[in-house]
């Protein structure tokens, strides 16, 4: 096929004419059937059904694109057939970021054949993907930052050849669409919890060690048990004893109550969410041979748990990235991949030390059997405790099994299992990262939780049949904590310090772009417009000092986001004179610039 195909294009180079009865093509393309259309342009059918207008191909695209698209919006063609809609794209939008996705090499290379695709080879900011998963292809869209502010064009009879693979790529584009939304939505509620943690924390921040300690420790072939919260842990505690000398333990706050009723205290504890109920998790627990990983927004009751050693994974927002990119500029505490749940983040983990093979215990992501949660968790004894004769636990746990937001799927067993879309979000993401990881092994070890893509089921007497490594364990802990990786205490006093003196010049400027704003809307129309004219270059200084100041990054944690400023810009006064209303938008930055700045200076 591709010989054939060859020789048409070098027909094409030497200004032969490439027959034009699509004979040759059907003989070329066999999965295509081609013929003219109306219009004496070239389309095709696949499988008896048009992939293009049988009238006229490229009318049916072309007042799709027929003015100028946002600049600042992504377009993914997802399936194209000969190539019309990113041909007709590209003649018209040259700033736009484009990703053409065919799965499938032999089709992407029929449409260069068939087609002039010159627009689209001129285009600057062209990408074709091809025989590429689908989980690789989110990964690019991620890191590209196209996902947000995504235009697709699809159309059914353009991906039936493939239509599993599209499937699965917009399922997992949607959900993390979902993800982004998620975030974007606990950023807004959350953000002052987050703000007036971290200050508090600053005494604590300043003095501990990161994660890093315990990069790559694993140098030999020591696996890692992840123990999430699910009811199937339930059937792997009376075990785990004995397996904590053949793996190290990872356990995440909500499984740590569970795992000290039956006396383990593990290797690694995981508590990294802000908020006051993940500390409630572990509130009159101690776990003395345990090392805490947790971050440094962490409600400040838990910088005080009674463990060997705590230490901070890198900081997921501004305070604390300000003091890590500025007094350890060469490393950082050590990331940990934050997928929306403290079991992905214990994963990660786990590959962060080191672990080639990594088990997961109690990764249920749904109701099992229907049952909800592991016997004495922190829910399950809140539901005991604040049960009544007319609301009792029973009830709290079946408004979950039937709650309208459960979809139902299956177990690595095919059986159904009750789950609901965060669940299903959370599995996307471990769906994702073991094909990234593929050097990375991970097994589930209930066969009686959600199926996850990718995840093996192993039995616990599997484990139980491993080699005994405590000693080799102990040793890589041991060894890895003789580093250090903290901050020197006058640096970060002496960081501390210039950081109040930036907030207090950036408030000052804020305030006087503020003040500037308001004594030109203040005046009559006409004359504030002229007013505007002669202070934009004023205005335009500010921005400039404001966007170059060091603390505007900090602020941005109380910043709103950017669907919030949207809103709030939309309920501004609006003028007839366009340079008014950019003074207005500019006036409404400003005081929301002096309120967050207002609030880091209560808690610093």
């Amino acid at each position: 096929m591709i010989d054939s195909a060859l020789d048409l294009i070098k027909q094409a180079e030497q200004n032969v004419q490439v027959p034009d009865s699509v004979d040759v093509l059907n003989k070329v393309f066999n999965f295509w059937e081609f013929s003219k259309a109306r219009d004496e342009s070239l389309t095709a059918k696949e499988n008896g059904v048009f992939i293009h207008s049988g009238y006229s191909p490229i009318k049916e695209v072309s007042k799709l694109f027929s003015e100028k698209t946002d600049g600042e919006t992504a377009w993914i063609f997802a399936g194209f057939g000969l190539g019309y809609a990113p041909v007709e794209f590209c003649k018209v939008n040259k700033d736009n970021l484009i990703f053409l996705i065919e799965p499938d090499p032999g089709f992407l290379f029929a449409s260069w054949c068939c087609l002039d695709w010159t627009p689209v080879f001129d285009h600057e900011k062209c990408v074709i993907i091809t025989d590429t998963s689908p989980e690789q292809i989110i990964a690019l869209l991620e890191n590209l930052k196209a996902i947000e502010s995504t235009k697709i064009v699809t159309q059914n009879s353009q991906t039936k050849h493939q239509e599993q693979w599209f499937k699965n790529f917009f399922t997992l584009l949607e959900r993390n669409k979902q993800k982004q939304n998620i975030n974007e939505n606990t950023f807004k509620k959350f953000s002052g919890l987050w703000l007036k943690n971290s200050a508090k924390n600053l005494q604590y921040f300043s003095s501990l060690s990161g994660i890093n300690l315990y990069k790559d420790m694993l140098k030999e072939e020591i696996p890692a048990i992840v123990c999430a919260a699910g009811p199937t842990l339930e059937t792997i505690l009376p075990h785990l004893k004995e397996l904590k000398n053949k793996a190290v333990i990872i356990c995440v706050d909500t499984a740590l109550r569970a795992l000290l009723r039956y006396k383990i205290e593990p290797d690694f504890i995981l508590l990294i969410d802000p908020q006051y109920y993940a500390a409630c998790h572990i509130i009159g627990l101690k776990s003395p041979s345990s090392v805490l990983i947790t971050e440094s927004s962490v409600y400040p009751s838990v910088m005080r748990f009674d463990s060997r050693k705590t230490v901070l994974c890198e900081s997921l927002f501004p305070l604390g990235k300000y003091f890590e990119n500025k007094l350890l500029p060469e490393h950082s505490f050590g990331k940990i991949t934050a997928g929306g749940s403290v079991s992905t983040s214990a994963w990660d983990f786990a590959k962060f030390i080191g672990a080639k093979k990594i088990y997961m215990a109690g990764l249920d992501l749904g109701y099992p059997e229907n049952v909800t949660h592991i016997k004495g968790s922190t829910f399950e004894e809140k539901s005991h405790s604040t049960s009544s004769k007319l609301k009792s636990a029973e009830n709290n746990l079946c408004s979950i099994l039937f709650s309208a937001a459960n979809e139902k799927s299956v177990n690595y067993k095919n059986e159904t299992i009750i789950t609901d879309s965060k669940m299903k979000l959370f599995a996307w993401w471990f769906e994702s990262q073991l094909a990234k990881n593929p050097q990375t092994e991970t097994f589930s070890l209930s066969d009686k939780s959600l199926k996850i893509p990718g995840m093996k089921t192993v039995s616990v007497n599997e484990l139980l049949l491993l080699s005994d490594v405590k000693i080799k364990k102990e040793a890589a802990i041991s060894d890895a904590e003789k580093n250090c990786s903290g901050f020197n205490q006058e640096e970060f006093s002496k960081a501390l310090a210039e950081l109040k003196a930036m907030l207090e010049d950036l408030y000052a400027l804020s305030k006087k772009g503020l003040n500037l704003c308001n004594k030109i809307l203040e005046l009559p129309p006409t004359i504030a417009a002229q007013k505007a004219s002669e202070e934009m270059s004023s205005l335009e200084k500010i921005d400039s000092q404001i966007l170059n100041s060091q603390a505007k990054e900090v602020a941005s944690l109380v910043f709103p986001t950017k669907t919030q400023l949207e809103e709030i810009t939309q309920n501004q006064k609006k003028y007839d004179i366009p340079v008014l209303n950019a003074v207005s938008s500019s006036r409404i930055i400003y005081k929301e610039l002096i309120k967050a700045i207002r609030q880091y200076q209560k808690y610093l």
